[in-house]
């Protein structure tokens, strides 16, 4: 026969309806316990929230460049930006191109993704080595928009690389800049990582880039004889940096 009770009920709860087959006492004084009231934030691990790094758009003309890039991103600005590169397709296996080829495929992208890359600043990066034939292609692209920007090398990468030595070479030729770094950095190859304290000599390179041009202008189309245009990237990015704190390396 059903047993009923009120007393042994939760308040508030309905009659409680069991049987005498020994369950119900049970199931009685589980509903007396307390119930527990659980936090909503119990039992999960608080974390800070990691900032989102800024996009910074470049299409680079070798593998050298593209790990120059992203060593000076990381290194430089730890933590605010990282690359959206452009046209990558080939630089992975050492090969390079031109500068024909990487307008082409800034053009591409933008006809692609013409809302993700409206009003975005893109960066060409590359030298003149065998480029002096694509100039008014990228002069042409350059005043298309002033989203569009570049910076050449007039001896390579290797020419900029080298001012960031003590005592560095001006050279005449990229193969002259490539047998000369090799000398002072014993590890370079071409596309090798770029360490730490190489980074970290940039504010001394970017100095010694505006005394060698004195009052010349370098912010044209293309570099002057024996010149870098990167520190018109570097300057770029500090601005954007300092926006967000950034402070540049006590040297």
């Amino acid at each position: 026969m059903p047993i009923y009770s009120t007393s042994t009920c939760p308040a508030g709860s309905v009659v409680c309806q069991g049987s005498d087959d020994g369950t119900w006492g049970k199931r009685v004084m589980a509903a007396k316990r307390k119930i527990r009231l659980s936090h909503p934030g119990r039992g999960c691990r608080r974390t800070g929230i990691r900032p989102v790094r800024e996009q910074v758009h470049l299409c680079v003309e070798g593998l050298s460049e593209d790990q120059y890039v992203r060593a000076l991103l990381d290194l430089r600005y730890p933590g605010l930006f990282t690359p959206a590169f452009i046209g990558q397709k080939g630089r992975k296996q050492g090969r390079k191109t031109s500068l024909v080829n990487l307008v082409n495929a800034v053009r591409r992208a933008k006809r692609e993704k013409p809302r993700e890359l409206r009003e975005v600043t893109i960066w060409i990066v590359g030298d003149v080595d065998q480029n002096d034939v694509h100039r008014e292609y990228l002069e042409d692209w350059r005043a298309e928009s002033k989203w569009h920007r570049s910076v050449l090398q007039a001896v390579g990468i290797e020419g900029w690389i080298l001012q960031h030595f003590d005592k560095p070479d001006r050279c005449s030729s990229v193969s002259e800049a490539e047998r000369i770094l090799k000398k002072r950095w014993t590890g370079y190859v071409k596309g090798c990582e770029f360490p730490e304290w190489l980074i970290n000599r940039t504010a001394q390179a970017c100095g010694r880039e505006r005394q060698f041009l004195g009052s010349r202008d370098n912010s044209g189309v293309w570099p002057v004889d024996r010149s870098s245009q990167m520190p018109a990237l570097i300057e770029y990015l500090d601005e954007r940096a300092a926006r967000k704190g950034w402070k540049p390396p006590q040297v």
